[in-house]
């Protein structure tokens, strides 16, 4: 028989939406020493956290009550709108604040904040730049927007979630959320693909993985490095490889792995963008210049 939560209960934190992802918000928020209050809609899922010492709701309006601050990690926004929207009028959300992990749209975002607004409640909405196993982890990273305020009054907390929980105004928080999972899931496929083509060139997947995963750390951070320093000095100077001398590298790489078999669609993307950037004039520039084809030239100025 489950713990009846009376709303009296006097928790640090509640959890709405035990996923993957909830469940493991609340179990190391439990084991770094929080008193947790969770909801879920099927009840089941909480049970698994009853040894970590958390409190079990009946029903979100319990949770909410239950703690100063609710997390919620439901399946979008939309299913967040309609978790809240029933409570606005209970005065459940009354003084408290919501922190949305749940995922949606920019737009979506901010109809939450005014929904939440409304009930005299305050909203953070945050994105995870993790996978569950890494929640807590010193070095990922957490981008929060909304009410300032609340972040600052819940930073402590936002922070045992992850070791790197910032705070950015709306536009900027989504579009580096956006561009940072399109880097990172671009790269990851990548990385797939060429495992892939590994197999095909007669290695082990799992050997010739670990050697791509070492070999590439310091190439890549540098290459993004130079990357930087060139959007600020505006300079894309042919000083290392250039664009050519990538086109024609990249050429050999290809037809190799084609050659023996790998299907290569995100790599022939790759020879296609080094190309446009040869047909546009900048074949003899590094390759950070194959930026240009995506940002106008007055982005590099200061």
């Amino acid at each position: 028989m489950r713990e009846q939560n009376n709303g009296c209960a006097d928790f640090d934190v509640s959890v709405l939406g035990l996923g993957a992802m909830g469940t493991i918000i609340a179990r190391t928020l439990a084991e770094r020493g929080k008193r947790v209050a969770v909801w879920n809609r099927s009840p089941g899922k909480a049970e698994g956290l009853r040894a970590n010492g958390v409190h079990i709701c009946d029903t979100a309006e319990d949770a909410l009550r239950a703690s100063p601050v609710s997390i919620l990690v439901l399946l979008n926004s939309e299913v967040a709108r309609e978790t809240l929207g029933g409570l606005c009028a209970s005065g459940a959300l009354a003084g408290r604040t919501i922190v949305n992990y749940s995922s949606g749209s920019a737009e979506e975002g901010q109809e939450l904040q005014k929904l939440v607004s409304g009930a005299d409640a305050r909203l953070v909405k945050g994105t995870i730049m993790s996978y569950p196993r890494n929640i807590g982890h010193p070095e990922s990273y957490c981008i929060h927007t909304g009410d300032s305020g609340a972040f600052e009054d819940h930073r402590e907390l936002l922070e045992l979630l992850a070791g790197h929980a910032i705070f950015l105004p709306w536009k900027e928080a989504y579009a580096f959320a956006t561009a940072i999972n399109a880097q990172t899931f671009t790269a990851m496929l990548s990385f797939f693909e060429v495992a892939g083509a590994a197999h095909r060139m007669g290695l082990p997947i799992r050997e010739m993985a670990r050697q791509i995963n070492d070999a590439s750390r310091f190439f890549a951070a540098d290459a993004i490095e130079d990357a930087i320093r060139r959007f600020e000095g505006a300079g894309f100077d042919g000083d290392q490889a250039t664009i050519d001398v990538h086109e024609a590298g990249f050429t050999y790489i290809r037809d190799y792995m084609r050659s023996q078999g790998a299907s290569t669609p995100i790599f022939d993307a790759v020879c296609e963008v080094v190309r446009r950037a040869q047909r546009e004039g900048y074949g003899e520039a590094d390759i950070a210049a194959t930026t240009k084809i995506f940002a106008p030239t007055e982005a590099f100025t200061a």
